[in-house]
């Protein structure tokens, strides 16, 4: 048995690009199958050898797989078509033609796979090691000697490759971590991302410093969890202002929210107090959450008060005025001084194991394993439909009958009397003649096949 070979796409071979890029869209092809071979044994002393042509190799798939060490997709920036190993030719002596060779393609994991055109979800590869064949390799062509028998003695064709599957997908990325940082710009997000782990995002006294999302893994009391920094969000995020809502999809993959508040929205000049903006920013963020998704404001929330080290006063009047508005605020800390950071990660601990036991258990039970049963009526010649259009034209579909007629050499002799031959079997050939009697188009698979019989 011969080992088959997986060929991996490296794309920092070809390009680098230092950019966080979440979405693309790209052209995958899969290897086409091999032409069968027509041969014949000519040996001494062995008088009529007969056919020996072999079959063609099957084409490479496409694989797309979840890869821990990719982070972003940016990969597939520069490069936009990517397309899979043709199967080799078969040869005398009935030798095999090679199989092409399967085009692997790391994405990070969390990496929603779905059909340019249709738009339906192809896959969610959601964990390290998930993966889909997202086009699959053709068909290699029957070489000569597969068609011999006691009543065609000298087959003097063979079948063409079948061409390989292609599609346009698109990939949109989401960021698979337990916990997720959001609130307005300039907040101190980033600045608890990089005290808690090891994480270094950019960090400047101005809005939207923090332009891709970041991942941080906390080590606490010897277990570990990722941390994610969500850019800011403003009133209107939902629709596009700001930075958009082009990474709220991020937040879809955490399984707790820690909502920043800045304390300084609501000190006055006098040192006191006043919590209107802090809680308008609240409300709105919230709001914004709920209108990209549902399911973003049924997420676990901490409201975390960031900032303390700006004011000497007493934080109880502030805290009581916020719980009677419905933000009961969980830690109050200080970023810059990492004053409560530490007793903050050491509370999401025992959150983040339960969310995780939690979003197991449902997994298992809410996920149902197809169970994929032969498609026999697929595989067969006779299973097709004839589509008759306004303008006389003729379409037959038939998943086995338009692979058949796309693999005939209808340049051959013995090929086109072979596919005469199945249409008059199946029921179709008297259809075919009268149509091209009547001046009237037929199309198997997109081929017109009138002007060939």
């Amino acid at each position: 048995m011969v080992k088959k070979e997986i060929r991996t796409f490296s794309p920092f071979l070809l390009y680098t690009v230092s950019m966080f890029l979440d979405e693309a869209t790209i052209d995958v092809s899969a290897g086409s199958g091999g032409h069968g071979c027509v041969g014949w044994r000519r040996e001494k002393y062995i008088p009529k050898g007969g056919p020996n042509g072999g079959d063609g190799g099957r084409g490479g798939d496409v694989i797309l797989i979840a890869d821990p060490n990719t982070d972003t997709l940016s990969n597939f920036a520069a490069r936009k078509r990517f397309h899979a190993q043709d199967g080799g030719n078969g040869q005398v002596k009935d030798c095999h033609g090679k199989d092409g060779e399967h085009l692997l393609l790391p994405v990070p994991p969390g990496t929603m796979i779905t059909d340019a055109k249709s738009g339906a979800l192809v896959a969610d590869l959601k964990d390290s090691g998930d993966r889909v064949v997202v086009v699959h390799g053709g068909r290699g062509g029957y070489g000569n000697a597969h068609f011999k028998s006691s009543i065609r003695r000298k087959p003097d064709f063979a079948e063409k490759g079948e061409p390989g599957e292609q599609r346009m997908i698109k990939l949109e990325l989401k960021l698979v971590a337990d916990v997720g940082i959001i609130g307005y710009p300039s907040v101190g997000k980033s600045t608890l991302i990089s005290v808690v782990s090891a994480a270094r995002p950019k960090i400047a006294p101005y809005p939207f410093t923090t332009l891709v999302p970041n991942l941080g893994v906390v080590h606490v009391g010897g277990r570990s969890f990722i941390l994610c920094d969500v850019p800011g969000l403003i009133e209107g995020a939902s629709e596009g202002k700001g930075l958009g809502d082009q990474f709220l999809r991020h937040i879809e993959r955490c399984g707790i929210l820690v909502h920043l508040l800045d304390l300084s929205r609501c000190l006055s000049p006098d040192g006191t107090f006043e919590p209107g903006l802090l809680i308008a920013d609240y409300r709105a963020t919230r709001r914004e959450l709920a209108a990209y998704s549902p399911t973003l404001t049924r997420k676990r929330e901490l409201v975390v008060l960031n900032k303390t080290d700006l004011s000497l006063s007493p934080l109880a009047p502030l805290l009581q005025t916020l719980k009677k508005a419905k933000i009961p605020v969980t830690a109050a800390i200080s970023a810059a001084t990492k004053s409560g950071t530490e007793t903050l990660v050491k509370e999401l601990l025992p959150l983040v194991l339960l969310e995780r036991t939690k979003r197991i258990s449902s997994g298992k039970k809410g996920v149902k394993v197809p169970v994929l049963h032969p498609q026999v009526a697929s595989s067969r010649m006779v299973d097709f439909s004839v589509e008759k259009r306004e303008d006389g034209t003729i379409i037959i579909h038939g998943k086995r009958l338009e692979q058949f007629t796309k693999m005939t050499r209808f340049e051959s002799v013995g090929g086109l009397k072979r596919f005469r031959d199945v249409l008059k079997k199946i029921g179709l050939l008297p259809l075919v003649r009268r149509a091209k009697a009547e001046e009237k188009q037929v199309f198997i698979g997109g081929m017109r096949i009138d002007d060939r019989l």
